[in-house]
């Protein structure tokens, strides 16, 4: 893909440290840190539904997962900076404050880490396989020849991975204990990831996307389509996971609940900004997806506690 780099602008009469400080929180918001916070607290959650104890082993697993997350989302930004610049992103890579080449090594060091912790956190078991997994969904969805991102199957299908895997490698760390709870926890919210927020993020980026190539849902089908197969989805998804957790895990029942309450709002919010004029406007129903997923997972981590 070829890229429009901006020019690099460094701080002014900064010394190395002062430099290196900037890249580093400028790699960090590249990354989307309510993005990073949501799969920290999916790991976390799939563990705490399998063990009451965390200690070092489980802190450390939990950053080899965020390292790992971290640079698939970073290669993402080095991968979309035409798309990104389209849609009048301000990330740091597409308005020149991160140069691509310190994100893309910054993007080398973290899986580097990610992997190393894993294996020293889990030698001879699943979690350096699964970071490993996690790291190739992540370059699937934005790197040649893929490019999983231009296709919207392939996007959706990357994405519900990349959920499958986090709550995997949850279930891993807790000594694959929780059974029943996190396999409805991690399929609901997996498929929530894959129905409902891979569409709900291309709602306001049709232009940017068109321009780089992509055939997203919304550029194929058209908004309006698309809008119903979301709340279809959202519907679909939370009423089978409240079912299920009330025949096979109560203590998920009010996380279920929750999603209820976030599929209505996603629902309505995908019907009534059809026709805003603003990104931030169309971006509602994304956010109203990310916030219902804050919520359940919280819900859940509350009942454990109390």
């Amino acid at each position: 893909m070829q890229m429009d780099i901006a020019p690099t602008k460094f701080p002014a009469a900064g010394t190395s440290w002062s430099v290196f400080t900037s890249f580093c929180r400028d790699f960090l918001q590249e990354s989307r840190v309510s993005v990073q916070v949501i799969f920290l607290i999916r790991f976390g959650t799939a563990a705490a539904l399998g063990t009451t104890i965390f200690g070092g082993r489980e802190m450390a697993a939990a950053l080899a997962w965020v390292l790992a997350t971290l640079a698939a989302y970073v290669f993402n930004g080095v991968m979309d900076v035409t798309e990104d610049r389209a849609n009048g992103s301000t990330r740091p890579i597409s308005r020149g404050s991160l140069p691509v080449p310190v994100a893309a090594g910054g993007v080398v060091v973290s899986s580097g880490l990610a992997l190393t912790i894993g294996g020293i956190v889990d030698p001879g078991g699943l979690l350096p396989l699964l970071i490993l997994a996690h790291l190739v969904c992540g370059y699937a969805y934005s790197g040649a020849p893929f490019y999983g991102k231009r296709r919207g199957y392939s996007a959706v299908l990357l994405v519900l991975a990349m959920g499958v895997l986090t709550y995997a490698a949850g279930w891993q760390v807790a000594d694959r204990k929780g059974g029943i709870a996190i396999l409805l926890l991690g399929a609901a919210m997996s498929l929530w990831m894959g129905g409902v927020g891979a569409l709900a993020k291309d709602l306001p980026d049709a232009e940017g996307d068109a321009a780089g190539g992509r055939r997203t849902p919304v550029i194929v089908w058209g908004d309006r389509r698309v809008r119903i197969l979301i709340t279809v989805n959202a519907v679909v998804i939370a009423f089978g996971y409240l079912a299920a957790t009330v025949a096979f895990a109560p203590v998920l029942v009010p996380s279920a609940i929750a999603l209820v309450f976030g599929a209505v709002a996603v629902g309505s919010l995908a019907a009534t900004t059809r026709t805003a004029t603003t990104r931030s406007g169309r971006r509602l129903p994304y956010r109203a997806f990310m916030v219902t997923q804050y919520a359940v997972h919280i819900v859940v981590l509350a009942a454990l506690l109390f």
